[in-house]
C-alpha cells in the first residue's frame, strides 16, 4: 500500500480569505493595544492631545504631511517623552503639551 500524502492546496479565494482575516486580526489587536497604552499612559499622568486637524476637512496640508510636521516640532521641541497612539500625540509632560496645543491648534 502506498503513502498517501495529503495534497489539497488552498484555493485563491481560501487565501484571500485568510489574508483578509490577519489583517482583520493585526488592526483588532493594534487598535486594543493603542486603546490599553493610552489608558495606562493617561492614567499614569500623561497628557493626550485631541486635535488632530489632519482628520478635519479644510485643512491645507494631507495627513501624512501633518504627521511630518508634528513630529519634526515635537522631536526639537518636546523636554519629556512622547507617543503617537491612534492619531493622537501624548505627552509625559504637561507643558510639552500645553506647547503643543498652543502651536498646532490653530
Amino acid at each position: 500500500m502506498q503513502n498517501q500524502m495529503n495534497t489539497s492546496k488552498i484555493t485563491p479565494e481560501e487565501e484571500m480569505i485568510e489574508r483578509a482575516s490577519l489583517e482583520m486580526a493585526r488592526a483588532i489587536d493594534k487598535e486594543l493595544l493603542d486603546d490599553l497604552m493610552t489608558d495606562i499612559l493617561t492614567k499614569d499622568g500623561w497628557i493626550q492631545t485631541k486635535i488632530n486637524p489632519a482628520f478635519g476637512k479644510g485643512y491645507l496640508v494631507t495627513e501624512i504631511d501633518w504627521y511630518a510636521q508634528t513630529a519634526e516640532w515635537i522631536h526639537i521641541n518636546a523636554k519629556g517623552d512622547y507617543k503617537l497612539l491612534k492619531g493622537q500625540w501624548l505627552f509625559e509632560d504637561p507643558k510639552d503639551a500645553m506647547w503643543f496645543i498652543l502651536r498646532w491648534s490653530t
